[in-house]
């Protein structure tokens, strides 16, 4: 009879215990020492590519169509960075992490089974094996669900504010190298012009030497210049390489492997008023919606802690059999009494974590302003220079050119020459010099503003 009398709990036990097996999750190993690493530090193939260009879905750069049989430009080059580059690849992991917590707040809390045996030590006339069954459930947590959701879907929009403003400082920054290597290297074809130049003029001054036609301070300063020049091509080379291998390094390629690259210099001079750009800067910049996302999750993280200090309630429904033999149906209720704890400390450091990003934003609004304006002061010396050279540039070309006739026919000395001629070739490198300033000022602008120029109207 007492197995009889059992069973019906047994079965019911039996059956929670299956329910609560179904659909759960396998465990499987992934080790890092796999072929799956090697392949990915392997050059990657091009066309698989191709599509995701054409299906980026960013909130600040739009897709772009790649062709590898063209040299790539620097927005086909930025898009392709932020699709390949292995420090992004990681950080798009935080999105999966943030959509799980996300998923898991809104997931109801399953219910307790309590079950409870006890067996009678002393043999009187009409005692039984006493048990219970009961089935808990975390009211309070249902309460509350709502407000979970939101402070991780909160959340889950920070990181995804945040890791799309980490693709745009890549994507901007490969944009900033391939200008940057395109003035390098006419720079470069620049100085080895000169430095080909001075090594002629210093080979005729040695054989004016030895000829005693020109002194020995003369032909060092010959010397001198032919040295500047050298250095200054060495110097670019070097940078050129350094700057090749900064790229390949973002874009996750191996040091040798190499992607032709096409750049023409096409920003257009707005209207540079810092006030404006700010507030478009306001608006646009990820790290700064980033930042309010955050914001509004310790908001709602501070409300959360306010509704705690308010009773926590688990009901409960039971059915249980005495050592008498008499069954009994029940409800239990669970809370607790907020008498001295009362959640006072969540609370507090709720607050004190909303004042520090509060502060925080405040910060990151008064340092991009700051940004903006020395960018913006920066840029208008430059251009004002840039276009002091433009002007003065065409009229010492044209003197280079008389100059040099006249060396030809005997009317001007050649140290007058070589002084207008080195001139002319610094002021030339100078002005590749500040058009590569200007370019880079105006990506950094572009940053500062989270706009590509021409949209920073």
């Amino acid at each position: 009879m007492e197995i009889v009398e059992m069973r019906g709990s047994g079965i019911l036990s039996i059956m929670l215990v299956g329910a609560s097996m179904v659909g759960c999750s396998t465990y499987h190993p992934r080790p890092l020492n796999t072929a799956d690493l090697t392949k990915t530090l392997a050059c990657f193939e091009q066309e698989q590519w191709v599509e995701q260009a054409t299906l980026l879905n960013h909130p600040r750069i739009p897709p772009v169509k790649l062709d590898f049989s063209k040299p790539l430009k620097s927005r086909d080059l930025a898009v392709l960075g932020v699709l390949i580059s292995p420090d992004l690849k990681a950080l798009r992991a935080k999105e999966g992490v943030a959509k799980a917590q996300v998923f898991d707040a809104g997931l109801l809390p399953d219910p307790q089974f309590v079950f409870s045996f006890a067996h009678p030590t002393d043999k009187m006339q009409g005692i039984v094996n006493a048990y219970s069954l009961g089935l808990n459930w975390d009211v309070g947590a249902v309460a509350t669900k709502n407000i979970k959701v939101k402070i991780a879907k909160a959340k889950a929009q920070g990181v995804r504010y945040d890791v799309a403003w980490q693709e745009w400082l890549l994507a901007n920054q490969l944009e900033l190298l391939t200008a940057r290597l395109y003035y390098l290297k006419q720079q470069q074809h620049l100085t080895q012009k000169a430095t080909t130049t001075a090594k002629q003029i210093l080979d005729l001054s040695e054989a004016n030497l030895k000829a005693h036609n020109m002194t020995i301070d003369e032909f060092g300063l010959r010397q001198t210049t032919y040295l500047e020049f050298l250095n200054q091509k060495v110097s670019l080379e070097r940078t050129i390489r350094k700057t090749v291998l900064e790229l390949n390094r973002i874009l996750g390629l191996t040091p040798t492997e190499k992607i032709p690259l096409y750049f023409k210099p096409s920003f257009k001079i707005i209207n540079l008023e810092a006030d404006k750009l700010f507030k478009v800067a306001e608006v646009n910049r990820l790290d700064l919606l980033a930042l309010q996302a955050g914001y509004a999750s310790v908001d709602a993280q501070l409300y959360q802690a306010i509704l705690g200090q308010f009773p926590h309630f688990i009901l409960g429904i039971n059915k249980a059999r005495d050592n008498t033999g008499i069954h009994s149906v029940g409800t239990d209720i669970n809370f607790d009494i907020p008498l001295f704890n009362r959640n006072r400390g969540a609370i507090k450091i709720a607050v004190a974590t909303r004042e520090q990003l509060y502060l925080e934003y405040n910060a990151r609004l008064n340092q991009t302003r700051s940004d903006i304006a020395v960018l913006v002061a920066d840029l208008k010396l430059i251009i004002k220079e840039v276009s002091i050279l433009e002007t003065q540039l065409p009229k010492m070309r044209e003197t280079e050119k008389l100059m040099h006739n006249g060396v030809k026919e005997g009317n001007i000395t050649l140290i007058t020459y070589v002084n207008i001629l080195t001139n002319l070739l610094s002021n030339e490198l100078r002005l590749l010099s500040l058009k590569q300033d200007k370019t880079e000022q105006m990506i950094a602008l572009q940053i500062a503003t989270g706009k590509y120029w021409g949209e920073c109207r």
